[in-house]
């Protein structure tokens, strides 16, 4: 099993505009790539992604049209006062995380 951690609306430090760029186009090619992940795994900020409002959703929503797995954790949407707004995917847990990396064959962090 393959499985996307996503901890950040935006790649990488400098600029976030240019980050959350990166990001946006990472989300764009990963969901018209193949092979798919089996789970992406959104945590902090990178919930963001997948609530009202977000640029991402189409991308994020094509995916779990494919088949993949969407968690958002749940601490982490109420932190951000954001679990009425996820848009796409599920609510996932910090034990769902722990053993979903446990599981995996591998894991790409990206962020």
């Amino acid at each position: 099993m393959k499985v996307v951690f996503v901890n950040s609306e935006a790649i990488g430090e400098g600029d976030d505009e240019l980050g959350r760029k990166l990001m946006g186009s990472f989300l764009y090619s990963l969901a018209r790539t193949e092979p798919k992940p089996d789970v992406i795994g959104l945590m902090n900020g990178a919930v963001r992604l997948a609530c009202e409002g977000s640029p991402a959703l189409d991308d994020l929503r094509l995916l779990v049209s494919d088949g993949v797995k969407l968690y958002s954790c749940g601490t982490c949407l109420d932190w951000f006062g954001l679990k009425d707004a996820l848009a796409v995917g599920e609510v996932g847990t910090m034990n769902d995380a722990a053993a979903l990396f446990m599981e995996a064959d591998s894991v790409v962090s990206v962020g």
